[in-house]
């Protein structure tokens, strides 16, 4: 008789009709029901509470990264995504991504990953798996945050990400750079020149490398009592 009084329709529809819309729903509902859903609902959110962010796993002691700035703990420093190294074929060049890669000491089990980058705009987000193999664990094609907040659907558990960079808004510069554009002229057998096909030119990289001020990485951290 008191869990019937305490659970009474009029004192808690305030508080699970956010949850149940429709009045008539409610109504229909027996004491019983009623104390099912708010035991249940309590202990779902009990299991959210308790599963707390952990703490920056690129900060942990043995982590390592293919440039150590990104991974220092201060937002002042930048530092970038390494390009691969240049083949002087435009084909191959044209396409040509760079990547950040970090290394845990041990696996970990991650489900947030926040990168602070300025010029980032497309890009893969890979974790390693036990074969030593590279899975692709989120895409973004387009971005122009500034601090890019992945919260991936599925907890991945690696001890390695690696963020391919394939587009910066700083690309069209260095194609400038890196790109020349000229002629292959001919003589003709009277020796006067005759102009050539366009040739194109490739002194590096044609795209940018991302430039990262920090990446971090979190899991779950039970909340201790």
């Amino acid at each position: 008789m008191l869990i019937h009084n305490i659970f009474t329709i009029t004192n808690y529809t305030p508080f699970y009709s956010k949850y149940i819309k429709s009045d008539s729903i409610i109504k229909g509902l027996s004491s019983t029901t009623i104390i099912i859903f708010l035991i249940s609902l309590i202990l779902t959110q009990g299991c959210i509470i308790s599963q707390q962010q952990s703490e920056n796993y690129a900060l942990m002691e043995g982590v390592t990264a293919n440039d150590p700035v990104i991974i220092d703990g201060d937002l002042d420093t930048v530092g970038e995504s390494q390009t691969k190294k240049s083949s002087g074929s435009l084909n191959i060049d044209a396409k040509i991504t760079s990547e950040s890669i970090i290394s845990l000491p041990e696996r970990k089990k991650i489900f947030q990953v926040k990168i602070h980058s300025s010029n980032i705009q497309d890009f893969q987000l890979m974790a390693l798996n036990t074969l030593g193999e590279w899975d692709q664990i989120h895409e973004q094609r387009s971005t122009d945050s500034k601090i890019i907040d992945i919260r991936l659907k599925r907890p991945v558990t690696t001890n390695g990400i690696k963020v391919v960079v394939r587009k910066t808004s700083d690309d069209a510069a260095r194609k400038r750079q890196n790109l020349r554009v000229g002629r292959e002229n001919e003589e003709t057998p009277d020796g006067r020149i005759r102009r050539g096909k366009l040739v194109y030119k490739v002194s590096g990289p044609l795209t940018a490398p991302g430039k990262i001020a920090e990446i971090e990485l979190f899991g779950y951290a039970d909340k201790t009592p």
